[in-house]
């Protein structure tokens, strides 16, 4: 009864019967019965999922939370190859630690993710709209949807306390792919805070707060909190040999510079950005110098923050931001193993709105 509940049995999934998807036999022995069975059916989704969801099987095959596109691509900018399998030992990498933080099926609609608590969220039960707090928090909860639901940083998201959802702001696409590969989750068709607060678009905005910045800034810029930003990622060999695993240093923190890489989704020339904990020798266990262009790519980011309030202490008044040279990126602020290239993030003080 603690894996699988009476609701469950009487469910669609249920009444396909155990070894539908898990495999097996359906014999009374349990030695027998429980040969070849597979505990993680949704591993192999296109045929245990497929067979009944073959539309959305299909698009996953090509969604970031499969294939995690961002971070495979993030890494070979540092490197010079163009493809994982053109080098044995960033593929190795890719995949004995940044691929263990892919998603199947059932690490959403049943189960909980296994680089979190693991384990059945409902007794089997398949949940059409994963829980944010089961789902969605056990792969981000560092970050985005820490910070949505104030679990990471000072405060929550102002969208999280009048009962809003991951769902309620990111389409189905952003979770089941389009069946188009993209290089990240930029090219994904993400939300917007002008998709509900039109009358804030600087083009029409009656008030002077939005209207006199244009598209100089991100709406984070005065929106958002202090987030998590990581330092020093060291990866290492685990001392049970089941791969590498990676350990960093943490800090919440605020910081606005210039745009990384201006485009027409992005326009902005001031944004919220956000450290990540890439170093040149953070790959040094498996080989080296496997990051040369290291120098050439910043490791401050455009950071998405989900911390989001309508009153900052940023955006209590002009000053409050124009003169408050605390929250913004300064070099103090780089670290001897940062990456020279986050030098041209650093913007001229005090900021001004012309390009």
């Amino acid at each position: 009864m603690f894996l699988v509940g009476e609701e469950f049995v009487q469910s669609t999934h249920g009444k396909l019967g155990c070894i539908t998807c898990h495999g097996g036999e359906n014999v009374v022995d349990k030695e027998s019965a429980h040969a070849g069975m597979e505990p993680y059916p949704s591993q192999d989704f296109q045929v245990s999922c497929g067979n009944c969801h073959a539309g959305e099987s299909e698009l996953f095959e090509t969604s970031t939370h499969y294939t995690l596109s961002g971070m495979a691509n993030g890494l070979l900018e540092f490197t010079n190859f163009s493809q994982l399998s053109d080098s044995p030992h960033h593929e190795d990498v890719f995949q004995n630690d940044c691929y263990k933080c892919h998603a199947t099926c059932g690490d959403c609609h049943v189960s909980r993710a296994k680089n979190y608590s693991n384990g059945l969220i409902d007794q089997h039960n398949f949940l059409a709209t994963p829980k944010m707090d089961e789902s969605c928090y056990a792969c981000h909860n560092a970050r985005n949807a820490g910070e949505f639901m104030g679990l990471v940083g000072f405060s929550g998201d102002v969208h999280f306390s009048n009962g809003m959802t991951c769902m309620d702001c990111h389409p189905i696409s952003n979770f089941h792919g389009t069946g188009e590969l993209v290089y990240n989750m930029w090219e994904d068709e993400l939300p917007s805070c002008l998709d509900c607060h039109e009358d804030k678009d600087p083009n029409v905005a009656s008030d002077t707060m939005h209207s006199v910045h244009g598209d100089s800034l991100a709406c984070q810029v005065c929106h958002a909190q202090a987030g998590n930003n990581c330092f020093e990622c060291h990866l290492d060999e685990k001392e049970d040999g089941s791969g590498l695993g990676s350990s960093s240093e943490s800090r919440i923190m605020f910081r606005v510079g210039y745009n990384p890489e201006i485009t027409e989704e992005r326009p902005y020339k001031y944004v919220v950005l956000r450290h990540v904990p890439a170093q040149t020798t953070m790959l040094e266990v498996v080989a080296d110098d496997l990051m040369p262009n290291f120098n050439e790519k910043t490791n401050w980011k455009y950071s998405p923050t989900h911390n989001v309030q309508k009153s900052t202490f940023q955006n209590e008044s002009c000053n409050a931001c124009h003169d408050n040279t605390r929250i913004w990126l300064s070099e103090k602020d780089l670290r001897p193993t940062d990456s020279e290239a986050n030098k041209r993030l650093i913007p001229e003080l005090p900021p001004s709105l012309g390009r």
